[in-house]
């Protein structure tokens, strides 16, 4: 039995697991072309264009299989890890059987001034999804923390000292963050 299934939801489509989830685990690998920003859509239709941010103004297209309907949440329960060439999707927590497996897009996001509205409907719904520097530091602190915020992100991020003496008071070490929901 396939331990993922796409059906309907508030958002259209969504994928849903048939099976518990540990934390920690592989969910799904992301499949499709690479295309630069040059090639994306225009107009970039969010509800029905998926492409997924993997690079500086590098993107993966849209695969045709599953991977396409994973949704945002700003309470998500995976994170996308980038693992030796690999693109996958990992749980950051305990995802229960019948499930939405969702993820927050704004971890991959850095193609400013793009954004969209949001209506994950999460007890913490942001009501918008815009790029990673621009979450609040609490919620940048966490998802890097997980490991869940690739490099080409985290690069910009730490080279902006005014983000880092913005935050002087709560910040750590770049390699306390940098640790893996993986096992």
């Amino acid at each position: 039995m396939n331990r993922l299934v796409l059906k309907d939801c508030k958002h259209g489509r969504g994928v849903f697991t048939t099976q518990a989830i540990n934390t920690g685990n592989e969910v799904l690998q992301f499949g499709g072309s690479i295309v630069g920003s040059d090639q994306l859509p225009n107009p970039y239709l969010a509800d029905n264009d998926y492409y997924l941010q993997i690079g500086d103004k590098i993107f993966l297209g849209p695969s045709g299989d599953i991977d396409d309907y994973v949704n945002h949440s700003c309470c998500p329960n995976t994170g996308v890890l980038f693992d030796s060439g690999v693109i996958k999707l990992v749980a950051v927590t305990s995802i229960p059987a019948g499930s939405e497996i969702t993820f927050d897009y704004s971890t991959t996001m850095d193609n400013s001034p793009w954004e969209m509205d949001c209506s994950c409907l999460s007890r913490n719904c942001r009501h918008k999804i815009k790029n990673f520097v621009e979450l609040e530091f609490e919620i940048q602190a966490r998802y890097i923390q997980l490991g869940i915020v690739p490099d080409y992100i985290l690069q910009k991020f730490f080279a902006n000292s005014s983000v880092i003496r913005k935050h002087t008071s709560k910040w750590m070490p770049c390699n306390f963050y940098r640790s893996s929901v993986a096992p």
